[in-house]
């Protein structure tokens, strides 16, 4: 369920704040490049105030969080149980939440959501924290999930598509 989500707007300018369950979506976000806050330690509460305070979109399992951020007429997605992270993102670009492209490059630090600042061929630091990112193996593996993303599709006309 997506709801208070401005359609006109880029979606490359969302922000996002994102439930203690979904950890592993909040990496995911950095690495597409979405400015997206997560502590496993938030409570409901602090969520709820950061989305206020900071004009950002909650992401979210929990249907009680879900409610509350409706009630308070913040913009929220509720994401589907028993989907895994990828179908999760597939879920997001496909109700125009985000937007998946490739290639992708660095721009955010996955640890901490710093902004990433080029200082060597192919080698990024993040300028909060100090993580060094590099393309290494793992970078096709990256492109290659990203490219997954960007060409999938959840349900279509509604219905759901059935896993082969």
């Amino acid at each position: 369920m997506v709801l208070n989500m401005d359609s006109a707007a880029s979606t490359l300018n969302y922000k996002f704040v994102v439930d203690a369950m979904l950890g592993n979506l909040a990496r995911w976000l950095r690495i597409l490049g979405y400015d997206t806050l997560y502590d496993k330690n938030y409570q409901y509460w602090k969520i709820l105030e950061i989305s206020k305070r900071e004009g950002r979109t909650i992401i979210t399992r929990n249907s009680h969080l879900a409610k509350k951020a409706y009630k308070m007429g913040l913009s929220y997605v509720l994401i589907p149980k028993g989907i895994n992270v990828i179908e999760t993102l597939i879920y997001l670009k496909q109700n125009g939440v985000i937007n998946v492209e490739y290639p992708i490059s660095p721009i955010r630090c996955t640890v901490c959501n710093g902004p990433l600042e080029k200082f060597d061929i192919g080698k990024w630091k993040c300028s909060k924290c100090g993580k060094i990112y590099w393309k290494g193996s793992h970078w096709n593996t990256i492109q290659k999930t990203v490219i997954k993303v960007a060409n999938s599709k959840l349900y279509d006309d509604g219905e759901p598509i059935k896993s082969k």
